[in-house]
């Protein structure tokens, strides 16, 4: 979920993530707590990860949906990003620049049930899940990653899609 190293634009770790929609019109997401020595800033992100070699935005975030929810998406079915976001962000004295792509997926039961365990079972951070329903990102006081999707929700909902994907802000300020 995190990359280390001094990145810059150019060389920026690509991500790509899942709005996901239970039946129920929830959306999917979960607690990130970061290991020590980082600070302890927990959050809400949407399923995903990093992009490996040779994979498409849309095949790694079909990948990391299955490992970490253990629903399938077909990458063709994601269709077009439906948000992106970049930014720059640092910790320790080193400095990072992460590129998020955001595609839209409906799946037929609200349930989390990770296929690649053994990736979890030697991790330091703890992960947790919810489903939210559209008003609550916009609600709660807690952070939600990425700012702005709380906007972005009920559109597509609603089986709304732009021509081009949304450009989140990266941090709220």
């Amino acid at each position: 979920m995190l990359s280390f190293g001094d990145d810059q634009p150019s060389s920026a770790p690509h991500r790509a993530r899942v709005i996901l929609a239970g039946p129920d019109d929830r959306v999917l997401l979960f607690r990130f707590v970061p290991p020590d020595p980082w600070p302890k800033e927990p959050a809400w992100h949407l399923p995903g990860g990093g992009i490996e070699v040779g994979e498409t935005p849309a095949e790694a975030a079909a990948r990391e949906t299955l490992e970490e929810t253990g629903h399938v998406l077909s990458p063709a079915a994601l269709g077009a990003p439906v948000a992106v976001n970049e930014g720059a962000w640092s910790n320790l004295g080193r400095h990072f620049y992460t590129v998020h792509t955001y595609f839209f997926a409906r799946v037929p039961v609200a349930t989390v049930a990770p296929t690649a365990l053994e990736d979890y079972e030697v991790e330091d951070f703890s992960l947790g899940n919810r489903w939210w329903s559209a008003a609550e990102p916009a609600a709660t006081q807690e952070r939600v990653f990425p700012p702005g999707l709380a906007a972005l929700v009920p559109a597509l909902l609603a089986g709304e899609r732009l021509a081009a994907p949304v450009r989140l802000h990266w941090s709220p300020d």
